[in-house]
C-alpha cells in the first residue's frame, strides 16, 4: 500500500505519481535528489571549487586526481596517456 505524502490517497499499485493530485511518491523525490547530489559532487566546477577551498591545494589536487583515476577504466586511461605524450610531442617540436 502506497500512501500520497500530499493528499493522502492510498493504492496499492506501483505507480510513481498519484493518481488523485499528481504529486511524486517520496522514494521517486529521494531518488531524484540523489541523483542531482552525485550530479553536482562530480562535475568540474565542484572539484574545482573543493580545490580552490582547501587550505592544502596540492593535497586537495592530489585527492581529486585520485577520485578522478579510480574511476576511469585502464583502457581510459591509456587514451587520455595518449593524448597527453601527443600533445607534449606537439609542443616540443613547435618550441
Amino acid at each position: 500500500m502506497q500512501k500520497c505524502p500530499s493528499c493522502g490517497y492510498e493504492t496499492d499499485t506501483q505507480v510513481m505519481r498519484c493518481p488523485e493530485c499528481g504529486s511524486f511518491y517520496s522514494k521517486i523525490i529521494e531518488l531524484i535528489e540523489q541523483e542531482a547530489e552525485d550530479e553536482a559532487r562530480y562535475r568540474l566546477k565542484s572539484r574545482l571549487r573543493r580545490v580552490f577551498q582547501a587550505d592544502n591545494k596540492k593535497q586537495a589536487v592530489k585527492l581529486e586526481f585520485e577520485r578522478l583515476s579510480a574511476g576511469l577504466t585502464l583502457k581510459a586511461k591509456l587514451a587520455l596517456w595518449v593524448i597527453f605524450v601527443f600533445v607534449f610531442a606537439l609542443i616540443v617540436t613547435v618550441v
